[in-house]
């Protein structure tokens, strides 16, 4: 198993008593981004630790999940950062304050731009038998869609939208209304979601090839029902 996911900053973060994290405005200025950030170092924490949105907590749960069951080497974590760009899960990351959700699209494309986002993703899914998007709408926009997987590679996107976003070999699980039934709200489903599909795996690790195989979100809708009762019976 070699999978990558990627998931998105939170509004909530470990920013201790810190009490002027980065704006919007320090990332937009290198000069004051590179002075303030120095200001901020003793406040920096691991990507992987510094988001605490159960968007978040959700995701990082699956993942320590396949970890232990299959060993660090199988699952790699990166996230989309309206301030940082791609942050891998190891980056260190200074309180900041910026996000692409409420904004306008063509203000997404053009800061995710600057940021290299769309470039840096391309790169990042290399080499993954998997990767999973747990990208909200503005995140998705972010990516430059559609992102096309490579020869014998499936992309999973756990969302509600729909449409030209995504490349016709792509499986879209659909984490909308119908699936809080899964246990969170519509905020945070993609990562409960994702956290449940990750039990599911450890629990019956054969269907991991079916998984790759499936052209439909049947096979990763059952790993997640499976994954639900298997935490439901702890």
């Amino acid at each position: 198993m070699k999978v990558l996911v990627i998931g998105s900053c939170t509004k909530a973060k470990d920013v201790r008593n810190c009490a002027g994290p980065l704006t919007q405005h320090d990332f937009d200025d290198p000069s004051v981004f590179q002075r303030r950030e120095a200001e901020l170092a003793a406040w920096a924490l691991p990507a992987g630790e510094l988001y605490t949105g159960w968007q978040h907590r959700y995701m990082m749960n699956g993942v320590k999940a396949l970890r232990n069951r299959f060993g660090s080497p199988a699952c790699s974590v990166k996230i989309v950062s309206a301030g940082y760009g791609l942050a891998d899960e190891e980056q260190r990351l200074v309180p900041y304050e910026a996000t692409f959700q409420g904004k306008p699209a063509r203000w997404v494309h053009e800061q995710s731009n600057r940021l290299g986002i769309p470039t840096a993703i391309r790169e990042a899914v290399i080499g993954y038998d998997a990767v999973m998007f747990l990208l909200a709408k503005n995140y998705l926009i972010s990516t430059h869609p559609p992102l096309t997987p490579g020869l014998k590679q499936r992309f999973i996107f756990l969302t509600s939208e729909v449409g030209p976003a995504f490349h016709p070999n792509s499986v879209i699980v659909p984490a909308g209304l119908k699936e809080t039934r899964f246990g969170a709200g519509t905020m945070t489903l993609k990562g409960k979601m994702f956290e449940l599909l990750a039990h599911g795996l450890c629990r019956a690790p054969e269907m991991w090839d079916k998984l790759l195989s499936d052209n439909t979100e049947r096979t990763a809708l059952a790993l997640i029902a499976d994954g639900q009762k298997k935490l439901c019976a702890a």
